[in-house]
């Protein structure tokens, strides 16, 4: 029987018993953690981690676009909205029974400036925060004590910014800016996020880790809200290949075969399962030039491999997992806004005749003379397809070679941050349900900017939209600032992720959300 008939057919058949207990939630994680710290952690395997073992100042719902308080049980925001007065909960308490006081986050926040600790995200603080970009420029205790981040008493943390920044509190729910305990930290150094040392606050603490086998986390009683998390464990399996998760499931091993946990050429013949799940993401999927490597120091060398890649015919022929072949960075529909004009326009054919025109110009006609691109994507089919068929496209297009690699999360994470490519696949999960949390990226000083590509005017006209108030003025200096970073052409944008993969029937209180992140704690099994 053709393989690809006999798993389709398995999937729309009746599933056998589930193979995990009714009181624990098992899902394919898609991948092995870089980190479980908060303030080092990027991924998705990280994140989803992360979120069942810390909280931050504001936490999320299943939908994860809506907030509820965390760990700070109120909140007061000043009139000119830059001071935000978070009252922490009383009887807060870590992981290890000791308490958790305002006197945490300002440490926490503070170590998320500090130079060793070289967060990406660090930007978040030292763009907004009253004197956070003069402290991690020299973090000595005079600068410190002039950072906009106070405890005032042990119920009483106060956050100071430089202006008003619409999506603040969103920030606050993220994982980077959730506590750690200082006396762990500093004990045990790099290793304080290992099982016997890691101390946390969230639904969930860390019980065991085993490398490309399982993570395991148990509910945490001491959690402020631990009456109304129902499932005791929580197992992270860190499977990459998205066959072999969904065998799994089918197997009754898994309740979620996790974000994208499928094979994308499947996804047409899964939807008629009622297991299935398949909806739009804030997931935007493009590639990084590196700016400072000849012949990519070429603007008009970027703007032809923008305009020649062949988006339509790529969701349809090749990821075929309902994807929107899309030209620019900002999902669209985001909030209310409604997205920018990228450089591609709905006419190929003429778009290639433009492309061939800019390479010519750019002392590369019909592509003579560019050397060998080699082009980074970390492990995945998926996105080996997708590097293949956009290699072809530029050869048959505009007659260059881009030679595709792959290296394992680790290690390509790794080479994006030392820049050692000369194109890279990257798909960015939206941290906040705002356009900054795309733009924010390219800002010359982003930790995640591993284009090279700087623009003061870029710099300028974003932090611009920070101080106006979310609204049709806002939207429309947002879009000037897409259509600048789209103009100059760091990136290519290729298409706009849908989330889908299977999910047990027993689970109850598995919301879709657009970054299709679990948060176990509202989860039960019937």
């Amino acid at each position: 029987m053709n393989m690809l008939f006999s798993l389709t057919f398995a999937l729309l058949s009746a599933l056998p018993p589930a193979q995990t207990s009714k009181d624990e939630f098992v899902f394919n994680n898609r991948g092995e953690p870089e980190s479980i710290d908060p303030h080092f952690a990027t991924g998705v395997p990280d994140n989803s981690v992360i979120a069942q073992i810390f909280q931050g100042l504001m936490a999320r719902k299943a939908d994860w676009a809506t907030l509820v308080p965390g760990d700070a049980e109120s909140y007061k925001i000043s009139k000119d909205l830059k001071t935000y007065t978070f009252k922490i909960r009383k009887g807060l308490k870590w992981s290890d029974g000791t308490p958790l006081t305002a006197k945490d986050y300002e440490y926490s926040w503070l170590r998320v400036l500090r130079p060793e600790t070289l967060s990406n995200y660090s930007y978040w603080l030292t763009d907004n925060v009253v004197g956070a970009l003069a402290y991690q420029e020299k973090p000595t205790p005079e600068n410190a004590a002039k950072v906009g981040i106070k405890a005032i008493d042990n119920e009483t943390f106060v956050v100071t910014l430089n202006k008003p920044v619409p999506y603040f509190l969103h920030l606050t729910a993220e994982t980077i800016l959730a506590p750690v305990k200082k006396e762990v930290v500093e004990k045990w150094g790099s290793q304080w996020t290992r099982p016997e040392n890691i101390v946390s606050n969230g639904p969930y603490k860390l019980s065991s880790w085993k490398v490309q086998d399982r993570i395991v986390m148990d509910k945490n009683p001491l959690f402020h809200d631990a009456a109304n998390v129902k499932l005791q464990r929580v197992v992270a399996l860190p499977i990459e290949d998205r066959q072999t998760g969904v065998n799994m499931y089918q197997q009754g091993k898994l309740d979620w075969s996790g974000h994208n946990g499928a094979p994308n050429s499947l996804v047409p013949a899964f939807k008629a399962n009622p297991d299935f799940r398949i909806f739009p993401g804030f997931i935007s999927y493009y590639y990084l030039f590196n700016t400072k490597r000849p012949p990519l120091d070429n603007p008009k060398v970027r703007e032809a491999m923008v305009l020649t890649i062949d988006r339509d015919e790529l969701v349809k022929q090749v990821t075929r997992g309902g994807e929107i072949g899309y030209g620019a960075l900002v999902p669209p529909h985001t909030g209310t806004y409604g997205g920018a004009q990228g450089l591609p326009s709905k006419d190929f054919k003429a778009d290639v005749a433009k492309a061939k025109k800019l390479l010519a110009e750019a002392g590369f006609p019909e592509g003579k003379g560019f050397r060998t691109l080699n082009l980074l994507y970390n492990t995945d089919e998926n996105h080996k397809k997708v590097a293949l068929a956009l290699s072809q496209m530029w050869k048959k297009n505009l007659g260059i070679t881009v030679a595709p690699f792959n290296q394992e999360w680790k290690v390509y994470l790794k080479s994006q941050n030392a820049k050692d490519f000369d194109l890279s696949r990257q798909g960015w999960q939206g941290d906040y349900p705002d356009p900054a949390t795309f733009l924010e990226l390219f800002q010359s000083k982003s930790g995640n900017n591993h284009t090279g590509w700087a623009s003061a005017e870029y710099d300028k006209k974003f932090q611009e939209t920070n101080n106006m108030p979310a609204g049709k003025a806002r939207d429309a200096k947002l879009k000037e600032v897409e259509e600048l970073l789209l103009k100059d052409a760091p990136i290519a944008p290729i298409f706009i992720y849908t989330n889908f993969g299977f999910l047990r029937p027993e689970v109850v209180g598995f919301e879709e959300n657009s970054i299709d992140r679990p948060y176990v704690r509202y989860f039960s099994k019937k």
